[in-house]
């Protein structure tokens, strides 16, 4: 009698316990999602917002692509360290520290008062992101083995297209309504939230044996710096040949490109750092084995240039489409949509992808696929932003960044052991926000140097236009302001109402071509780790 009684409450025990290891056991994909929709949404907003912040900061579009960058920068420069703190202090401090940090940083952002606060704060929220960005895989990496971890990571990558398309929309949304500081309340809100889903998350914990070399963390922060620091001044330096404002110049050379070589030298005395530390059997900052494999390698190479491409575009559409077509920041998102859902569904779709196709063929066919579509889109795009081609290339751009996106990840985490996830979670957020960075740097240099160009050539051109006066103030005056900025700052001149008219027809002609140059140097960045591809799978995985 005593034996039956007790038998129900055995097995309602077993129940809970049941109940509550499968609640547990979606927890930690659960924070790691939100933290990545943190991330992009906070790196996606400030494009939206770029015409709000340049009107209520009293700035210009170059340093609102600063703060842009600044936050990739250190996210790119410092997330191998991040990683390594993630062994240190275990996955959900490390977790708990990056949130703290992030939420600083966007506390900076919101009480912003000019543009140099708002670049700061960025710069936090990036030191943040370092410690978040690699904590993910690692965090996956514990939580989930073999075909649940493969899932569990597309779905990681899925959330960049949900996060890009909640910044477009929610962040557009806030930003038409409230203004340009109210996304970075709703990140308050959101991070607070993911903040306590992480207090309650339940990890191994495996102590932590060596010393952290602390001239690694200086070689790896410094290449990047030195890498991004160089692209970034491309459009007021010159990439080749040293422009005006270059501060020096050796033979006519742009000091560029003994930045670009610095960077590469440093971030090479930094792997081979690596390899001696490992040789000597002391604990390297970046295990050899990531960058070791050239499998590896062609993954992080692709992820670069995915992430640049995405960047890229992203930078580059919605400052057109509000500077030049007078889109509100809604109507620039709905634009912008198909790209972010059609990225979403692609990466939901990658695990089935990835048993259908063999890896090389399937990565090989996402980056040829981003690269036509962005070429087609800068084809067919006009000042109308109209026409069904306009449409398709968006959706294909979508979903060769999704593809590119969460098939390179996931073929990182599962051609490498466990105990290397943080170091894969640290090479993949270097490599993803080395793009980040590389792709609005890049985006708007070219953008920049175009525009300079063409208004340049086509005023000499024009008859009404060519005298030396009005040439030199039409050509200074180029830049990427809104239209009726731009003829409030030509109405001050000596010119007839035709040639005020012309004068904004040819800067707006002009910011076309712009914008379609800088497109197809994406579309041909985002080609070039097919050379590397070799080095990847030609078998479906079984």
């Amino acid at each position: 009698m005593d034996t039956a009684d007790q038998q129900p409450a055995v097995r309602v025990t077993t129940e809970s316990a049941d109940e509550a290891l499968l609640r547990a056991s979606w927890l930690p994909l659960i924070l790691v999602c939100f933290t990545g929709l943190v991330s992009v949404f906070n790196a996606s907003v400030l494009p939206m917002a770029i015409s709000g912040v340049v009107e209520g900061l009293d700035t210009t579009i170059s340093n609102v692509q600063l703060a842009i960058v600044a936050y990739g920068v250190f996210v790119a420069a410092f997330t191998v360290t991040g990683g390594k703190i993630s062994g240190v202090l275990g996955a959900k401090n490390t977790q708990l520290l990056g949130l703290t940090v992030y939420i600083a940083g966007m506390l900076i952002c919101l009480l912003a008062r000019d543009v140099s606060a708002l670049i700061a704060g960025e710069a936090v929220a990036g030191l943040g992101g370092a410690l978040l960005v690699p904590n993910a895989l690692a965090i996956l990496g514990q939580a989930y083995s073999g075909t649940q971890r493969t899932v569990a990571v597309s779905i990681l990558a899925g959330s960049t297209g949900i996060g890009a398309a909640l910044a477009l929309l929610v962040g557009g949304f806030l930003v038409q309504t409230w203004g340009w500081r109210a996304p970075f309340l709703l990140l308050l809100v959101v991070i607070a939230g993911t903040i306590v889903i992480a207090s309650r998350v339940v990890l191994p914990r495996t102590p932590f044996r060596g010393s952290i070399d602390k001239a690694s963390i200086a070689l790896s922060a410094v290449g990047v710096l030195l890498l991004v620091a160089a692209i970034n001044q491309i459009g007021a330096w010159g990439l080749l040949l040293a422009a005006e404002s270059a501060p020096v110049s050796v033979l006519g050379l742009s000091p560029v490109l003994a930045f670009l070589l610095l960077g590469v030298l440093v971030l090479h005395v930094f792997a081979a750092r690596q390899h001696s530390l490992v040789d000597g059997g002391r604990t390297a900052l970046l295990d050899p084995q990531v960058f070791g494999s050239g499998l590896n390698r062609a993954c992080l190479i692709g992820l670069v240039a995915v992430n640049l491409l995405m960047a890229g575009v992203s930078y580059l559409l919605p400052l057109y489409t509000q500077m030049v077509l007078g889109k509100t920041p809604v109507g620039s998102a709905l634009m912008l949509v198909p790209i972010s859902l059609a990225a979403l569904v692609s990466a939901a779709a990658t695990p089935v992808l990835m048993r259908l196709f063999a890896c090389r063929w399937l990565l090989t066919g996402a980056h040829v696929l981003a690269a036509a579509a962005v070429m087609l889109l800068a084809l067919t795009i006009s000042n109308q932003w109209s026409g069904v081609w306009t449409g398709v290339s968006e959706v294909c751009l979508g979903l060769g960044i999704g593809v590119g996106l969460s098939a390179g990840s996931a073929l990182l985490m599962e051609t490498s052991p466990q105990s290397l996830s943080g170091e894969i979670g640290s090479a993949r957020g270097m490599a993803n926000f080395l793009g980040l960075c590389t792709g609005t740097a890049v985006a708007g240099a070219v953008l920049m140097s175009v525009l300079a160009q063409s208004a340049s050539g086509r005023v000499a051109d024009d008859p009404d236009l060519r005298s030396d006066s009005r040439i030199e103030v039409t050509t200074s005056s180029v830049s990427f302001v809104a239209n009726d900025d731009l003829r409030g700052r030509l109405a001050g001149l000596d010119l007839t109402s035709a040639q005020l008219d012309r004068a904004v027809e040819i800067n707006v002609d002009s910011r076309l071509v712009a914008l379609r140059a800088s497109l197809f140097v994406l579309g041909l960045a985002v080609l070039l780790p097919l050379v590397t591809f070799r080095q990847l799978p030609t078998r479906r995985e079984q």
